[in-house]
């Protein structure tokens, strides 16, 4: 499963079966509601078009990111001075939790509203490059899809997404395809001869 980052950057679809289709999914209201709903009831954000608009410029600053981390470049100053603000424009609070004679701290967000969602997507994503993975952040290697994936599988070696049909099996199928094509027209041009 993706991370919630990954998600929005994934929200940039290109047709994983190359017809040629994209969508930008922001554009899509159920889209939208369905990310959204992780952190609230529909409606709790404030205008679509402002969401839309500040889940964009989010999404548009990992991107950099992400090319910039694909590239073995550190992103820069600047990129790290925006994804901060979104930090900051967030803060979390300590909250006691009870119950059965025990207690717990935990962070909370201040306030809700698109901003904690701002923060929390911004959050995970500056975690991976904390925990030095941001070498496990990849594109699927079907051209056509592109889909952003963070690979944390045991092995590192993750080259396709999970979407919606695979791009594994579907990169399986289509190099047994060529193979095939290819082994026919051998067999074809030897028949000639």
């Amino acid at each position: 499963m993706n991370p919630v980052w990954a998600d929005l950057l994934n929200s940039d679809w290109h047709d994983y079966l190359g017809r040629g289709r994209d969508e930008d999914r922001l554009e899509n209201p159920a889209w939208v509601e369905r990310f959204l709903s992780r952190w609230g009831p529909p409606g709790a954000f404030g205008p679509p078009r402002r969401v839309r608009t500040a889940l964009r410029r989010l999404r548009t600053l990992l991107a950099r990111m992400v090319s910039a981390a694909l590239a073995g470049r550190d992103p820069s100053p600047r990129d790290w001075a925006a994804l901060g603000a979104t930090l900051a424009a967030a803060p979390l609070v300590r909250r006691l939790e009870r119950g059965k004679g025990r207690c717990a701290i935990r962070l909370a967000p201040a306030a809700r509203g698109l901003e904690a969602v701002l923060g929390d997507v911004a959050a995970e994503f500056a975690a991976v490059f904390e925990k030095g993975e941001q070498g496990r952040i990849r594109l699927c290697e079907n051209p056509d899809c592109r889909w952003v994936i963070h690979d944390t599988s045991h092995g590192g070696n993750r080259r396709w997404c999970e979407g919606p049909g695979g791009c594994g099996n579907l990169m399986k199928v289509r190099r047994f395809r060529e193979r095939s094509r290819a082994s026919h027209k051998s067999s074809r041009a030897r028949s000639r001869s």
